[in-house]
């Protein structure tokens, strides 16, 4: 008999440790992929005998970041037709689809069965990045939700890290055992499937007798200018990921080792900000908590494209990282402030496409822009490396001013659709 689920006085759903633990481990299926990463020299180096170049090779990481965006919608509409832990039991599977590429022969026909299987890691690993918040977000309730979307973000940098770790060794033994090092997250995937609770919550559109409705009534014009405004931001701020490589080596400062290093720095500082901010940051920062991360993040790219030095890389990355770990948790927050409960999946979801198809288009938006700005600098030298920064500190003053204008007028007119502000003590039983 299963024992009853403890509840508050306005009937609401109190959870426990387990079902926290579990809720906080379905963004570290989101990074099972990261096992992958350290091994796709090994991949090249293994199919460039039978004619497949680095751009190709490349896709095995650019396939996934574009099936994510299909993914992420999926959810939204999977949801009106099958319980919510069903489509994440399916989104788990399609990611450890992904190790089978560990069994492909190393033949032409082969890489692009390898390619067919990151389509469906692509498609979970998106299906899995909505859901990891809106599972937080149906089943808690106050400073325990705020808590847990802030210790979501370092769960799941810290998790990445580890799991590239990992993957680094086993792709020194072969490229093949990465991908079956994937494996190693089931036991996670079990926990999942045990212990998570179904959501309390009807899908977006769904009306009192059951009938399916228009979804898309839940989501308000405000949701929508979050979506465009998060989407714009991520073209920016995903260029530390897709040039710090680069700008190292085109600097001379540093190979392949130090931008490891200094990446994982920025993990860690993410997984800072994060906790601080779920810890006493929020609620402290007078409702200006996305303002103050972006202008963060801003000073860190002005720093890196102004102090060309590896201090000034390692300085930029501290204030980088730690304003990324506090920006996560505020802008779910924010948006699930607006969204009605039964309209968080698919909330999430569109954001999670909007992101990550900014993310796709960031690469070519920048090299697009750099010119316009007069910051494209000379290809070979060291300001070329650094033209995707420099676009995006100048950018993000005038992106800065434009949210910090939304949250003025919010303040002013509707405080109460604002997340960062201090809310009144909640009852004893809403802090469990």
């Amino acid at each position: 008999m299963a024992k009853e689920v403890q509840r508050d006085s306005e009937g609401r759903p109190l959870y426990g440790g387990t079902v926290k633990v579990a809720a906080l481990c379905v963004i570290v299926m989101q990074y099972v992929q990261s096992f992958v990463t350290p091994a796709l020299s090994a991949v090249r180096g293994a199919y460039q005998e039978v004619g497949i170049d680095t751009v190709m090779i490349q896709q095995i990481q650019g396939i996934p970041s574009l099936m994510a965006i299909f993914g992420a919608i999926l959810v939204g509409i999977l949801e009106r037709y099958m319980k919510k832990k069903t489509i994440l039991i399916i989104a788990m599977v399609l990611m450890f689809l992904g190790s089978f590429a560990a069994f492909v022969p190393e033949t032409a026909e082969g890489f692009y069965i390898l390619l067919a299987t990151r389509v469906a890691l692509g498609l979970g690993r998106g299906m899995i990045f909505p859901m990891a918040s809106s599972f937080i977000a149906d089943l808690f309730f106050g400073k325990t939700r705020d808590r847990l979307m802030s210790f979501k973000t370092a769960v799941g940098g810290l998790s990445g890290s580890v799991f590239q770790i990992i993957g680094g060794m086993l792709a020194v033994l072969s490229w093949r055992y990465a991908f079956i090092g994937m494996l190693m997250a089931v036991p996670i995937a079990i926990m999942i499937i045990v212990w998570l609770k179904e959501p309390e919550v009807k899908p977006a559109g769904t009306t009192e007798d059951g009938k399916k409705g228009n979804a898309f009534k839940s989501i308000t014009p405000v949701c929508w200018l979050i979506f465009v405004l998060a989407g714009i931001w991520n073209i920016f701020q995903f260029s530390y990921m897709t040039s710090m490589s680069l700008t190292l080596a085109g600097t001379g400062l540093g190979k392949t080792d130090m931008a490891g290093w200094i990446m994982s720095l920025e993990t860690v500082m993410s997984a800072v900000g994060a906790i601080c901010y779920g810890a006493f940051l929020k609620g402290r920062l007078g409702g200006f908590d996305l303002p103050i991360s972006i202008a963060l993040e801003t000073i860190g790219f002005a720093i890196m494209c102004n102090m060309v030095t590896v201090p000034g890389f390692v300085i930029g990355t501290v204030l980088y990282g730690f304003a990324f770990g506090v920006f996560n948790p505020a802008l779910i927050l924010q948006l699930v402030k607006v969204l009605p409960r039964e309209g968080a999946t698919l909330g999430l979801s569109i954001l999670a496409g909007a992101q990550n198809l900014c993310q796709f288009f960031s690469a070519p938006v920048l090299a697009f822009l750099a010119p316009i700005l007069g910051v494209a600098g000379v290809a070979g030298e060291a300001s070329a490396s650094l033209a995707n920064w420099n676009v995006s500190w100048r950018l993000g003053i005038a992106y800065f001013v434009i949210v910090l204008a939304f949250i003025l007028v919010a303040k002013a007119k509707r405080p109460d659709m604002l997340a960062g502000l201090k809310e009144p003590k909640a009852a004893p039983e809403d802090e469990k």
